[in-house]
C-alpha cells in the first residue's frame, strides 16, 4: 500500500513540475508579400512577458504555464492573437484606418474636425445618383441652410442658390463658385454633375475670410474628376 502511494505521490509530483515548466517558442513574423517584418512586438497574451522580432523577423519567447496565446503588434499593421507553438508563422496585415472626411477650402484642403467655420461635403456620389441636369439642382435637399429655388420649370434652366438667405436687396445674391481652385464666372449649368468628384459648401463668415466680398453669400467648391494612376480607364454611357 506505501508503494502505490509513493507512486502515486511521484506521478503527481512530476505532473506538476512539467505543467509548471515555461514552454519555448520558436516563430517568423512575415507580411502579406512574405517580407519578414522587423520590430514586431510578440507578447504573452495576460502577462508582461513579451519580445520583438530580430532583422530575419524571427522571434524566441519562453511562454508560462497555462498561457497559450501569443499577441502580434506593429505600427501600421492589425493586431493579430494566435496559439503559440513551436515553427510558427505569422502574416500581418496592413491595418485599415477610416480617415477623417477631407474638406477642399481655399487654401488647399481639411480635414472636417479642424475646420473651424461651417462647411458641408456633398460627394460626387450622391450627386450621381439624382440624375440632375445641373449641379444647382443636384444640392436641392442635400445641405441644411441652402435653398435651391427654380424661377420656371422650363427644361435646362438653372435654379437659384441661396444660402442662408437673401444677404442683399440691390446687389447678387448667388454664391460664389470656385471650380478647381478657380472663381468660376461662366453657366455652371455646363458643368456635367457626372463629372463632379465632391462639392463643399461654405456657409458663414469663414467664406468672405477666405475669398472676400465676393464669398459675402457663401462659396460653393467644385472638385471635379481627375485621372488616377494606375486605374484601368472606365467608359460610361448614359442613353435616353
Amino acid at each position: 500500500m506505501k508503494r502505490v502511494i509513493l507512486l502515486f505521490t511521484a506521478l503527481v509530483l512530476c505532473i506538476g513540475v512539467a505543467f509548471g515548466q515555461e514552454t519555448t517558442i520558436n516563430g517568423t513574423v512575415v507580411d502579406e508579400t512574405g517580407e519578414t517584418v522587423i520590430g514586431a512586438a510578440v507578447q504573452v497574451e495576460g502577462t508582461q512577458v513579451g519580445t520583438i522580432t530580430d532583422i530575419d523577423g524571427n522571434f524566441t519567447i519562453k511562454v508560462p504555464a497555462g498561457k497559450k496565446i501569443l499577441v502580434f503588434s506593429y505600427v501600421g499593421m492589425a493586431t493579430i492573437k494566435q496559439e503559440a507553438k513551436n515553427g510558427m508563422k505569422v502574416v500581418m496585415t496592413a491595418e485599415a484606418t477610416q480617415i477623417d472626411e477631407v474638406m477642399v477650402v481655399a487654401y488647399g484642403t481639411s480635414t472636417k474636425k479642424s475646420f473651424a467655420g461651417s462647411a458641408t461635403v456633398v460627394k460626387g456620389e450622391t450627386l450621381e445618383k439624382k440624375n440632375p441636369s445641373d449641379v444647382t439642382k443636384a444640392l436641392a435637399g442635400e445641405i441644411a441652410g441652402v435653398q435651391v429655388v427654380s424661377s420656371t420649370g422650363q427644361p435646362g434652366t438653372t435654379a437659384s442658390v441661396r444660402i442662408r438667405g437673401i444677404g442683399s436687396v440691390n446687389s447678387s445674391t448667388s454664391p460664389l463658385y470656385v471650380v478647381d481652385g478657380i472663381p468660376f464666372d461662366g453657366d455652371i449649368s455646363g458643368i456635367d454633375p457626372s463629372d463632379i468628384a465632391s462639392t463643399t459648401v461654405l456657409k458663414d463668415a469663414t467664406a468672405t475670410s477666405l475669398y472676400g466680398s465676393r464669398g459675402a453669400n457663401g462659396v460653393i467648391l467644385i472638385t471635379t474628376k481627375k485621372g488616377t494612376s494606375g486605374e484601368f480607364g472606365k467608359i460610361d454611357i448614359d442613353v435616353k
